[in-house]
């Protein structure tokens, strides 16, 4: 198992330039209308950054929960904005496989990256759009790394690899956070794992604005 650095004070590795909101999304939709690679995306997110007054027209916050808020959308990617409080985190889930991206513009949180490595339901996995039908009622899984995700990267990615994560803003730091997500294609619908009653299930996706 790699544990990465998770000190708050590494290193930015990069810089990228803030722009009005309008053209960011015209790069990603310009992205979109041709091969969307996973080197592709983290480029131009390296590159360009939404500016901070337009950020916050998308930052709506609630005091238990992460809110899921969005930029843009259309059927090959979209773009959101998550506001994480204090202590929010996600459970465990998977992305079906798609390719996502995530930066941070606020605060800091942690990236736990799990692989499956076995289940009961595995019968369910060869499923066309969907990384599996869940039903699973015996399951095991392996932290494979820790990430901090800070602003200024190192930027977050999963891919069809690496798609399944838990992302936690610790109560300890007792600070809100903010993310972008990307996601390609979009994610309606992922799959949940409650390792303490041993199931999994499949929830909806929506945004809260």
């Amino acid at each position: 198992m790699q544990i990465e650095n998770t000190s708050a004070s590494a290193q930015p590795v990069y810089s990228p330039t803030p722009v009005p909101v309008e053209e960011f999304v015209r790069g990603i939709e310009e992205i979109s209308r041709g091969v969307i690679t996973k080197q592709r995306l983290y480029d131009y997110l390296t590159s360009y950054e939404i500016r901070h007054e337009d950020v916050e027209r998308y930052k709506h916050w609630l005091p238990d929960r992460h809110t899921r808020n969005k930029i843009f959308r259309n059927d090959m990617i979209e773009v959101m904005i998550i506001c994480w409080p204090a202590g929010a985190i996600t459970p465990l889930h998977t992305h079906n496989g798609q390719l996502g991206w995530m930066t941070m513009l606020e605060g800091r949180l942690r990236v736990e990256n799990y692989h499956k490595v076995r289940c009961n339901a595995s019968e369910g996995e060869q499923v066309v759009g969907l990384d599996c039908l869940a039903g699973a009622t015996e399951i095991e899984m392996e932290l494979v790394n820790v990430e901090l995700a800070v602003p200024g990267g190192p930027l977050n990615t999963v891919d069809k690899n690496q798609t399944i994560h838990r992302i936690v803003n610790d109560a300890a730091w007792n600070e809100p956070a903010v993310s972008m997500h990307v996601y390609s294609r979009p994610i309606d619908s992922c799959v949940v794992f409650d390792m303490d009653a041993q199931r999994c299930f499949r929830r909806d996706l929506g945004y809260d604005y």
